[in-house]
């Protein structure tokens, strides 16, 4: 059996890149705010173009993301494995880093400001009924409940992944044709997030495969041919799911409700997933060497923390101003709003990222997960001590990995020696 490649050729990792980028901001047109408790039925029966053309881009490439993006994922852990020198516990460290350290930062930031928005009225908090109820708002320990740290929960599921991949990897490794179809059944038989482990059986699946595709060192570019056929399939299968929700094939969606399965999450939204990952992944080239790419390599370091803060802000955005301004869901302009939300999203990360590089350095690489690193450069005696408490909230956090067997008082020790440096000037 072969082994995972140990180098990413570059075009590659552009390619991945934008991938990453493309996803992302699918997803984020899946959680666009718009002022309803509920989230809206797609379907064509409706005479509104801009609610037509919302769903085609939520019920297709914004659900399709998360695959794409956790086959991604596993394809990097892979490959990172395999790299000389590389270790497991050196694969947790950096991955605890980059994906747990600011999902907990923007779990609670998020939590925070919705606290005081309870003070006026009520929100998501107001579901909690005990101190797991509340853990589970930022780790997502037992479950995935809903509010607006609900995405963060896709970062949780992938770091388990990188928990398991080791073990996957040898699975992968000796028994694929018995790993796959047993995580497959496992995401069409457990999509209501029952699962503990996982609580989104689609993201160790394609985790799973992305692992394969780097142990099989697969041509990851052998379907770009195909590529009109499957942004064809992707078109047809959001469709689908469209007509289904506006009661079609009520006769065989019924079938299946009896038989305690639901129509769309086993058959319609699998489909949809992987001809969307399909089209997403083979519609890249066609952007590839031009101003697009650089503009996503560009802002690629941001991305992560438009991820995780994108719901926060947009929130505020949406109920702070826009909404006054232009009304609600039923505003003719609410389309403009929608189209504009990843992009927006993206231009606060960058914002917030570049203040935080500014006033505190450290800040902007905690709250990256370590994208985005700034050079500690010499300054006045105020500023030191202001990045020595920002340094010190920083190691406090990271140290959370080693809590269970490293004493609390090895961190304020690290956390004084480090402080001390700055405010003398040394390195």
């Amino acid at each position: 059996m072969s082994e995972p490649e140990t180098q990413i050729q570059q075009d590659t990792k552009d390619r991945i890149s934008m991938a990453r980028m493309l996803c992302v901001l699918g997803m984020i047109f899946v959680h666009v705010p718009d002022g309803l408790s509920g989230t809206p039925i797609y379907s064509f029966n409706t005479a509104s173009l801009s609610f037509f053309l919302e769903g085609f881009l939520v019920e297709g490439p914004g659900r399709a993301s998360a695959a794409l993006l956790s086959i991604v994922s596993g394809y990097l852990a892979a490959t990172a494995l395999a790299r000389s020198g590389a270790t497991v516990k050196g694969l947790y460290k950096k991955r605890f880093e980059s994906i747990v350290t600011p999902m907990v930062f923007w779990g609670v930031l998020t939590c925070v400001v919705y606290l005081g928005v309870s003070l006026i009225r009520p929100t998501f908090l107001a579901s909690a009924n005990s101190l797991l109820d509340v853990l589970n708002f930022v780790f997502f320990f037992t479950e995935m409940p809903l509010g607006a740290t609900m995405h963060l929960a896709f970062l949780r599921d992938l770091f388990v992944c990188i928990l398991l991949s080791p073990v996957l990897l040898i699975a992968v490794q000796r028994m694929p044709w018995v790993l796959l179809p047993m995580l497959a059944l496992f995401y069409l038989f457990s999509h209501d997030q029952n699962s503990i482990v996982i609580l989104r059986p689609l993201i160790l699946f394609a985790f799973t495969i992305g692992l394969l595709l780097a142990v099989r060192q697969v041509n990851l570019k052998a379907l770009d041919q195909y590529g009109p056929v499957f942004i064809a399939l992707a078109v047809v299968a959001t469709a689908l799911i469209m007509m289904v929700n506006g009661g079609a094939a009520a006769g065989l969606v019924q079938t299946f409700d009896t038989q305690g399965m639901d129509f769309k999450e086993f058959v319609l939204y699998p489909v949809s997933r992987l001809f969307g990952s399909l089209a997403i992944w083979t519609l890249i080239p066609m952007f590839m060497g031009g101003r697009f790419q650089s503009l996503i390599l560009k802002f690629s370091p941001y991305l992560f923390a438009a991820f995780c803060s994108h719901y926060l802000m947009l929130t505020l955005l949406y109920f702070g101003l826009w909404q006054p301004v232009f009304g609600d869901r039923s505003s003719p302009v609410f389309f403009v709003w929608f189209l504009a939300a990843p992009i927006t999203a993206m231009a606060i990360a960058v914002c917030i990222v570049k203040i935080a590089a500014k006033v505190a350095p450290p800040l902007a690489t905690m709250i990256t997960g370590g994208r985005v690193r700034t050079p500690q450069l010499s300054s006045p005696i105020k500023d030191r001590q202001r990045q020595g408490l920002a340094l010190g909230a920083w190691l406090m956090t990271l140290r959370l990995f080693d809590s269970l067997t490293r004493s609390p008082v090895t961190a304020i020790r690290e956390w004084w020696a480090a402080s001390r440096r700055l405010l003398l000037g040394r390195r």
